[in-house]
């Protein structure tokens, strides 16, 4: 009787293919792709509201107020809100102000705008912005008493509202003779505990805008 000899290396190799020694599993399994989000932004049409603080006294103290009727036109509606900034334009009929006081909104009207040049509208336009959708810094023309500067402010933007903020010095628009007018009119309103009457040439500016958010 012949003995049968099977070499060692072939029997391991039967043995591991039984055993599934050389099984391999493929990865069916895929990543979901993943899209990102865009937003657009534009202005919602009628919400701009500008308030402003004044002040009188040595004591300086804060004189609130804002304008009933801002008209602005502004440009398409784009992923970058400092792309809708800089196609802002506004105008500001100073008849419209409204300190929610009826007498000293009369005295702000004819005594203060009234001793300016071509000032029955306040004109603005965005010359540049820059930052992101959440904050940055916007640089606009003013034009007040026929004089044009710039001015710069800061805007932020939280729950589709921007607010921009910052302050101007009416010495810089040639404001002197219209605060001394204000101030003859107001002079005893305007006494502080140094008996001294004063109306302030710097003025704090808050500008609030919402606006309308398509995301996709």
């Amino acid at each position: 009787m012949k003995k049968i000899f099977i070499p060692i290396t072939v029997l391991a190799t039967v043995l591991m293919s039984s055993c599934g020694g050389n099984e391999t599993t493929e990865n069916t399994e895929t990543t979901p792709e993943v899209t990102e989000e865009i937003c657009f932004y534009n202005y919602a049409q009628g919400s701009a509201a500008v308030r402003w603080t004044a002040f009188k006294t040595n004591d300086k103290i804060a004189v609130g107020g804002q304008f009933n009727t801002v008209n602005v036109t502004v440009g398409e509606k784009s992923t970058k809100i400092t792309d809708i900034l800089e196609t802002i334009k506004f105008n500001i009929p100073t008849k419209s102000t409204n300190t929610s006081n009826e007498e000293r909104d009369a005295k702000i009207v004819a005594s203060f705008f009234g001793a300016m040049e071509a000032t029955d509208i306040i004109l603005g336009q965005v010359k540049s912005a820059e930052g992101d959708n959440i904050s940055g810094t916007c640089i606009f023309y003013l034009t007040l008493n026929n004089v044009e500067k710039e001015v710069e402010l800061n805007y932020s933007v939280a729950n589709d509202v921007i607010k921009l903020t910052g302050s101007i010095d009416l010495l810089d628009f040639n404001g002197e003779a219209a605060i001394t007018s204000l101030n003859e009119v107001c002079k005893d309103l305007h006494i502080g505990t140094d008996g001294i009457s004063k109306t302030w040439n710097n003025v704090k500016l808050e500008i609030e805008a919402s606006l309308n958010k398509d995301c996709h």
